[in-house]
């Protein structure tokens, strides 16, 4: 999964991607100022497994964080051609909302203009995709050629009729065929937000009361940037926590206050927002955990593993791991009848240990 960083220079955006990529991540440099970083998925399940396997090797599922560098000026919230790919190829988007530098009062006034310009900026640049694809479109028909897709130039006109007053590609619902057809889009209204508020020290602690304070206003117009997910963090107190020996970040943390890690709670409500949960394989060389779309079928499943495994599928090995964590081993549970064989409609579920047999690869798990 790739989640893309925004948010306005300034706003603390560089500083949450640094506390992402932390000490257990693994970070890179690519051109056009973009750092990428690979974030294990904490998972307690995944330690377990790998107390009772000792493997030669543990790997965790993980994220890719992406922050492109995008300075002040008058043309911010501008994208760049580099930014919009970026976001454009992003599963979702961490909105990194500055309010550190304000009282309470006017929180709601500033992050509702902070996500609006992000909101206007993709709405208009999703409207002058559509209006120069309608163009070329229509002369296709005039020439007697064919559409994308049979409905395209009435799926185009109504794309810009919701654009124009002001609402995103995600207000509509659409057919298979329609769905498929919109994919090379790269539509940007539509996308997956997870805002994050970054507050100073001393707004620390009353921040999660005053986004709670606003629940009853979810849904309503001018209310859209809470979203369905969202998180309050201090990129400056964790920044500085960071730098500290890890016996004695637990200590500080408690006393701001701050229950969990910033970098725990964006990847579980990443997870939650994006619809993802893991599922495991596990063997004497190695124990892993892997990401996947609830809803996604063992052959999909096998498909995030390797290509070769989702082609040549042929069924799983299904073990559920509270069943595992009840017989700690794969004897023990194929002896109770708990360690099952299904095929490829099987739905994977959150934490299963799956053994993929495929008759192009060898077995994983």
């Amino acid at each position: 999964m790739r989640i893309v960083l925004a948010g306005r220079p300034g706003a603390g955006k560089s500083t949450l991607f640094d506390l992402l990529a932390g000490r257990e991540a693994t970070a890179s440099a690519r051109g056009a100022g973009l750092r990428i970083a690979h974030v294990p998925v904490p998972d307690v399940r995944l330690t377990e497994l790998s107390v009772a396997f000792k493997p030669k090797k543990t790997t965790p599922a993980r994220l890719e964080f992406q922050d492109l560098e995008q300075k002040a000026g008058p043309n911010y919230p501008a994208l760049s051609p580099e930014r919009r790919e970026a976001v454009t190829k992003a599963e979702l988007l961490l909105l990194v909302i500055e309010l550190w530098n304000d009282e309470p009062a006017s929180w709601v006034d500033l992050a509702r203009r902070q996500w609006m310009e992000v909101r206007e900026e993709f709405l208009l640049l999703d409207l002058a995709t559509v209006e120069k694809r309608l163009e070329k479109v229509e002369k296709l028909v005039k020439l007697g050629q064919k559409p994308a897709f049979t409905t395209e130039p009435e799926v185009l006109l109504q794309l810009k009729n919701t654009l124009e007053s002001g609402r995103p590609i995600s207000d509509h619902t659409w057919s298979e065929e329609e769905e498929r057809g919109l994919r090379g889009y790269g539509f940007l209204s539509g996308s997956k937000v997870l805002p994050a508020f970054n507050v100073n020290e001393l707004h620390l602690e009353q921040a999660p009361a005053w986004i709670h304070s606003l629940e009853s206003s979810l849904g309503q117009p001018g209310y859209e940037w809470l979203g369905e997910e969202r998180l309050v963090f201090s990129a400056d107190v964790e920044s500085q926590i960071q730098e500290l020996p890890a016996d004695e970040q637990a200590t500080l943390l408690e006393a701001f206050g701050i229950h969990e890690k910033t970098v725990n709670k964006v990847i579980r409500a990443a997870y939650r927002l994006a619809g993802l949960h893991c599922f495991f394989t596990a063997g004497d060389d190695e124990v892993r955990g892997w990401t996947v779309r609830q809803g996604a079928t063992a052959p999909a499943a096998a498909g995030v593993i390797h290509t070769d495994l989702e082609k040549g599928f042929v069924r799983a090995e299904v073990l559920a791991f509270d069943d595992w964590r009840k017989c700690v081993t794969l004897s023990a549970a194929r002896d109770q009848g708990l360690l099952r064989l299904e095929g490829k409609d099987y739905v994977v579920r959150d934490g299963d240990i799956l053994n993929i047999r495929s008759g192009l690869a060898k077995s994983r798990g």
